[in-house]
């Protein structure tokens, strides 16, 4: 029998453009404090497992219930860390016959557990090998162009159907996902979020728009 689903949530001590933001302050808490949340509240998830090399981040993940049970090894820790990679050792040491693998990263702190829910759902009651959170495109189809020669030309592809995956829930079959070292698997369903929770924080220009939108939200 399956053990159901399994989230990772991964949080490195490293980040090259915005150092320790997974457990900066933002709105009054550690950024990654979003996530968990996120995590503690969606319906669909039988376990969580916090992968990270910071005791910082394993500080603030156990006071809210979600105590890391490894700390991550090294050679997973650093720039050139694949997440995939930090998901297989996450699976292979916890163990477990997980029939969903779901990755939340902490660098979207505005994705809500109902947004979990949703794509887990998705993937689920459709049989997809995976499937992914994705937004539409920020404009228009009339705003964008392909540049040839220095000249704008026609995009030459159906923008309208073009869709940004914004990192903000994956979710995938394990085998599948390790084999293919990606979510993005043949088969895999998009599954739209609104613009306003498909924020990811790499600079601190992002992190200062999410911190604004999480008070907004607040209020």
């Amino acid at each position: 029998m399956s053990d159901g689903t399994i989230a990772i949530i991964p949080a490195r001590a490293g980040s090259t453009r915005l150092p320790g933001k997974n457990v900066r302050p933002m709105a009054g808490r550690p950024m990654i404090a979003w996530t968990l949340d996120a995590a503690l509240g969606a319906a669909t998830l039988d376990r969580t497992v916090v992968s990270t090399d910071d005791p910082a981040v394993a500080e603030v993940a156990a006071g809210m219930g979600l105590a890391p049970p490894f700390l991550r090894p090294a050679e997973l820790s650093g720039p050139d860390a694949s997440v995939i990679d930090a998901v297989d050792h996450a699976l292979r040491t916890v163990g477990g016959d997980w029939d969903l693998v779901v990755l939340l990263q902490p660098t979207s702190p505005l994705r809500t557990a109902a947004d979990v829910d949703r794509v887990v759902r998705a993937c689920r009651d459709a049989g997809a090998p995976a499937a992914i959170a994705t937004s539409p495109l920020p404009k228009p189809p009339a705003f964008y162009g392909r540049l040839a020669d220095g000249r704008l030309e026609p995009p030459g592809l159906e923008v309208e159907d073009v869709r940004i995956i914004n990192g903000a829930v994956y979710v995938g079959r394990p085998a599948a996902v390790i084999a293919a070292g990606t979510f993005r698997v043949p088969g895999c369903l998009a599954v739209d979020l609104p613009a306003d929770r498909a924020w990811d924080v790499d600079t601190a220009e992002e992190f200062a728009a999410c911190e604004s939108l999480l008070f907004a939200r607040l209020g």
